[in-house]
């Protein structure tokens, strides 16, 4: 008979997190934050609640013995906590920082999120943390009026859509006796695009490589195709008189615009698994943005009309990476 076992870290964080939900409530869920009296929490942090605990032995001491200098050194420490405590709310009071992008990533890259941070005053000792991700932190060591930049990495290395949890933004200054922090959690999903591996589209290549020649002999123009019968509405401007000094007939140049061909990226015509067959269609994607050449994308889930461009091609992307991959 198998023994049923809790799984104590991922329980104690789900307790985590679900009272983290519940106190923050939507105050911190925006895009940008600034801390003020009721958006910020101060404590001692571990170092400053060992000082307490030193700090009261020493008033009890001092008690018990009637020692006047244990006294005083007793009072000396709780005046430097209480003076902590409120130089390190302080320093934190006016602080803004606001969520600028992502940068998304291919797989097993981690992506990362661009924020903006600004202060009132000088604001000293600042650091961004994602939650459970203690290797990937954003330190700043001071804020001054001007705005700054940094990028915080998050801990996905694995293709999919990530909705952000909530980030904590703390500060051990002064003396590292109090943590004042507070959190902010932008309403965005981060993506991990798929591998990208290499492989062979037959009709992509053709269209790049036509692509390729047109451009070299008109420098940028269509590709000639043929020609055909001149008409009386079509003008002289595409005429070809060499061959109207041949056969004195009006013959017109007729082009033809290889970036309005079309070729479709079919997730059922790729090999392999499913991680490796959205490899090789992140591949081919990224193929076709480069060359400006149309295309659609096929999934099992989906289909993305035929396009070109930038937001097409992120379309595309962030479509790989939302796949399911309960099948094959």
């Amino acid at each position: 008979m198998g023994i049923f076992k809790i799984k104590r870290p991922t329980f104690i964080h789900a307790i985590k997190s679900a009272i983290l939900t519940a106190l923050l409530k939507n105050k911190h869920k925006k895009n940008s934050i600034t801390l003020t009296h009721n958006t910020t929490y101060v404590l001692p942090s571990t170092l400053g609640v060992y000082f307490t605990i030193v700090a009261l032995l020493n008033f009890v001491m001092g008690i018990n013995y009637q020692n006047n200098l244990i006294l005083f050194m007793a009072y000396l420490m709780f005046v430097i906590i209480i003076f902590a405590l409120l130089l390190g709310y302080s320093n934190a009071k006016g602080l803004t920082v606001s969520f600028k992008y992502a940068i998304e990533s291919y797989a097993p890259q981690p992506p990362q999120l661009v924020w903006q941070i600004k202060a009132n005053d000088i604001c000293q000792s600042i650091t961004l943390s994602y939650p459970n991700n203690f290797e990937h932190t954003c330190y700043i060591e001071s804020v001054k009026t001007d705005a700054i930049q940094c990028q915080l990495s998050l801990p996905y290395l694995k293709r999919g859509r990530y909705s952000l949890k909530p980030i904590k933004i703390a500060s051990n200054y002064p003396f590292g006796l109090v943590s004042v922090w507070s959190y902010i959690q932008p309403s965005h999903a981060v993506y991990v695009y798929p591998s990208i591996i290499k492989t062979l589209n037959q009709q992509l290549s053709q269209m790049t490589a036509n692509d390729d020649e047109g451009a070299e002999k008109h420098q940028g123009d269509d590709e000639f195709e043929s020609l055909i019968t001149h008409l009386p509405e079509m003008g002289l401007q595409r005429v070809s008189w060499k061959h109207y000094a041949k056969t004195q007939q009006l013959l017109v140049k007729q082009f033809s615009d290889f970036k309005s061909a079309e070729t479709q990226f079919d997730f059922n015509l790729m090999t392999g698994d499913t991680e490796q067959r959205l490899g090789q269609l992140c591949y081919l994607v990224c193929q076709a943005f480069e060359s400006d050449i149309n295309y659609s994308l096929k999934l099992p889930n989906m289909v993305i009309e035929n396009g070109s461009g930038n937001f097409h091609q992120q379309r595309c992307l962030q479509a790989l990476s939302s796949v399911d991959t309960d099948y094959e």
